[in-house]
């Protein structure tokens, strides 16, 4: 499968994880959903080790950015539970879908990746969905 078919499913995956939060939400506290849905990441943890993928190189950089990236997603997980909890999912997935406009920003200015008009069209359209979503 190529990275197309990998983004079609994370992108199913995360949206039923959009639904299921918010209905967690509803009958837990945001602390709960989250100590309970990390759970999750046990049985991918288990079916990489029943696949023998669990190997890890040592390139220090490499494991300093994948420790951070788990850091910003964890506590980015945990506000998000809190959002949910406070807001309506129709509000608050959307606005936190605007993360990519971040990883844009960094990648433009750290990495000097190029950024086109029509990567800065895409920005612009997903600002006006979002605000389109949320009124």
């Amino acid at each position: 499968m190529n990275w197309l078919g990998y983004s079609l499913i994370a992108v199913g995956l995360w949206g039923l994880w959009g639904f299921f939060s918010k209905v967690a939400t509803l009958e837990l506290p945001p602390v709960a959903v989250y100590l309970l849905s990390i759970t999750g990441h046990l049985a991918v943890i288990g079916y990489l080790a029943a696949t023998g993928s669990l190997a890890i190189p040592w390139q220090t950089a490499g494991v300093a950015a994948a420790l951070g990236a788990g850091l910003c997603m964890a506590f980015g997980l945990l506000f998000f539970f809190k959002a949910m909890a406070g807001g309506t999912a129709a509000a608050v997935v959307p606005v936190t879908a605007l993360y990519p406009l971040v990883t844009v920003i960094l990648s433009w200015t750290l990495l000097h990746e190029s950024v086109t008009l029509r990567h800065l069209a895409g920005v612009a359209l997903a600002l006006a969905a979002v605000w389109l979503l949320s009124i």
